[in-house]
């Protein structure tokens, strides 16, 4: 994250993943209500990068949409992109989360400053109880 001054969140992975928790649990309710379009709407993209010997996790939530292809035995995925593939579906559930992306080093979370802002406002508007370290 170069150019940009990061916050590192320690222990904050459990922490953020228990904030998008419910809206994880929506997402997969709703892929349940349009399993029999062939379409699949993933919540969360994890990248691994190898950065000076290093293993860094990358997690980017967002919405990804993917067309499930049953053939035999096996299933296919194929990504279709980030925009509603067929304007029949129901829209999707909202969540504060999608566009944001953080980098997981351990337990700790590592974010630039608006990303860490906009992590402490959901985690205030959703009542956590703890503090966003």
């Amino acid at each position: 994250m170069r150019g940009t001054r990061t916050v590192r969140i320690r222990n904050g992975y459990n922490v953020i993943m228990s904030l998008y928790a419910p809206f994880r649990s929506r997402i997969y309710r709703y892929n349940s209500e349009i399993r029999d379009s062939g379409y699949y709407l993933k919540p969360v993209h994890l990248v691994y990068k190898s950065i000076r010997g290093r293993r860094v996790k990358y997690v980017y939530f967002g919405r990804y949409w993917y067309r499930v292809v049953r053939k035999g035995g096996s299933i296919k995925w194929i990504y279709v992109g980030r925009d509603k593939p067929d304007p029949h579906l129901p829209d999707p559930p909202l969540s504060p989360f999608e566009g944001i992306g953080i980098a997981i080093l351990g337990d700790d979370v590592v974010v630039d400053e608006k990303t860490y802002m906009v992590l402490k406002k959901i985690a205030d508007l959703l009542g956590y109880k703890g503090k966003l370290p």
